[in-house]
């Protein structure tokens, strides 16, 4: 604690022993050790009180076995990166499958919101299952293969 080893105090111990003499030594030591117990009851009322007003023990033992890592932003931004599907198995709603029959292939932004405050969303930040973006995706030899056809005809 504060970098003191048992070397180090027992110099101090020595030092003060030296500076204060051995008749006014108890006395100092009678004072500390009041000291120390008045800052130790101070901590355990303000920590009785704590646990009063929040309703959780703060206990050493119950704070060392929770892992407080879980509440780190970075932690919880890297695993919603990770997440490949977002919207597993789920129906899209009428105004998502409308907006994708408006998207043109090849597409890179689609443009919501009132005619006021249009947004414009990057079509490849959507999820790789959303209709829209399926929608946008540009297949360059079925393109070829419709000119072929009409070509033959």
């Amino acid at each position: 604690m504060f970098g003191l080893t048992f070397e180090k105090l027992f110099l101090v111990a020595i030092i003060a022993g030296f500076v204060l003499g051995p008749s006014r030594l108890p006395g100092y030591a009678h004072r500390l050790g009041r000291a120390v117990r008045s800052v130790r009851h101070f901590v355990d009322t303000t920590r009785s009180a704590a646990e009063d007003e929040m309703g959780v023990p703060l206990r050493r033992s119950q704070w060392e076995t929770m892992d407080v890592r879980q509440y780190d932003p970075r932690r919880i931004v890297a695993d919603a990166l990770r997440e490949t599907d977002v919207a597993p198995n789920r129906e899209w709603p009428e105004e998502v499958l409308a907006e994708a029959g408006r998207v043109r292939p090849g597409q890179k932004y689609l443009i919501i919101g009132p005619a006021s405050y249009p947004r414009r969303i990057l079509i490849d930040s959507l999820p790789e299952n959303d209709p829209r973006r399926i929608a946008a995706q540009v297949v360059p030899n079925v393109a070829a293969a419709g000119r072929t056809a009409k070509e033959g005809r």
